[in-house]
């Protein structure tokens, strides 16, 4: 068995030199994960359906993925609420079109729910596979929310990306397990940006 068979069989470790044909299966699996997510709870999906779903072998499905968790580590990075809710960058002011956009991430979190939820649910994973994944779509996240704050400088813009994270992540998990109006995400994001709008216009 080669090292690049040995790596798949291991559970899909990397991506890395897999040639387009595996590529493209490995996509198939996680398009088929995805679907299933937006029709149901993520406890209730069943990886055999998935594979059976996706047209694959549940044993083949294994080869490139180790879990159900890392399955859907992948899955948050092929549904990027980030990406898929980002507009076109707009003539707005700075501090407008900064706004614009999170309210836009809110908006798209609150939306799909069941993607949110997973995160929050892998946190805990004790596979090593999907907390790498989980955590590229963590600086996804970040990196994209850094992205709309060109106006500071790099290690500014990032600071304040962590810190509105941390304020988005918190409280759009406080709206889905105790319950709550998500009117109120917005509005404390809008005060954290009430704060910022000078940097942001200076």
């Amino acid at each position: 068995m080669s090292e690049q068979d040995e790596r798949t069989s291991a559970g899909g470790v990397s991506v890395e030199g897999l040639p387009a044909w595996q590529l493209a299966r490995r996509e198939q699996i996680v398009r088929a994960a995805l679907g299933a997510l937006e029709e149901q709870e993520y406890e209730r999906i069943q990886i055999r359906d998935v594979a059976a779903d996706a047209g694959v072998a549940l044993g083949t499905l294994y080869r490139y993925f180790s879990s159900k968790e890392h399955l859907y580590a992948a899955v948050l990075g092929e549904w990027a609420a980030f990406d898929r809710a980002r507009p076109s960058r707009s003539k707005a002011a700075p501090a407008e079109r900064v706004r614009k956009r999170v309210h836009a991430v809110i908006r798209a979190l609150h939306r799909q729910p069941q993607f949110f939820k997973v995160y929050v649910l892998l946190q805990a994973s004790g596979d090593a596979n999907a907390r790498e994944l989980l955590t590229q779509f963590a600086q996804v996240a970040e990196d994209s929310l850094a992205a709309e704050f060109d106006m500071l400088d790099d290690a500014e813009a990032h600071d304040v990306a962590i810190m509105l994270w941390s304020i988005i992540n918190s409280m759009i998990t406080q709206v889905l397990y105790q319950g709550g109006p998500v009117t109120r995400v917005h509005e404390v994001v809008d005060a954290f940006l009430d704060l910022l709008t000078p940097r942001l216009e200076a």
